[in-house]
């Protein structure tokens, strides 16, 4: 009987902690966030024009991981040391230079002017 205690404690010790990420924890989801956006962008300037489709999956992966970064950085409101911890991991990744470039040729790419025009 006195063992069922345990068994509860430990199991709500072991969700609690697969639960609680760490700044490292969330930097990295961002960074697979930007990286798809990336993808999305090399995917839709291969044939050099982006048509409604690939405005579609660019707009949606940009929100994404937007939508990411603000909600992460709104659950550090209280924890200034947590935030910057975060904002340092994730801006040192590789993914943002890999970014500037494929956002610089989607810049130069026919149909760019449609991702301006549509709203997300």
């Amino acid at each position: 009987m006195k063992k069922i205690p345990l068994i509860i404690a430990i199991a709500l010790t072991m969700m609690l902690s697969a639960c609680s990420t760490t700044p490292a924890d969330n930097a990295e989801k961002v960074v697979k966030a930007v990286a798809e956006y990336c993808d999305n962008v090399e995917k839709a300037i291969a044939d050099e024009l982006i048509d409604d489709n690939d405005v579609d999956a660019i707009k949606d992966s940009e929100k994404s991981y937007m939508d990411l970064i603000a909600e992460i950085n709104e659950s550090y409101a209280g924890n200034a040391n947590d935030r910057a911890e975060f904002e340092q991991q994730m801006y040192t990744s590789d993914v943002w230079v890999r970014m500037a470039d494929v956002n610089g040729k989607l810049a130069n790419t026919e149909g760019y002017a449609k991702l301006s025009l549509t709203n997300k």
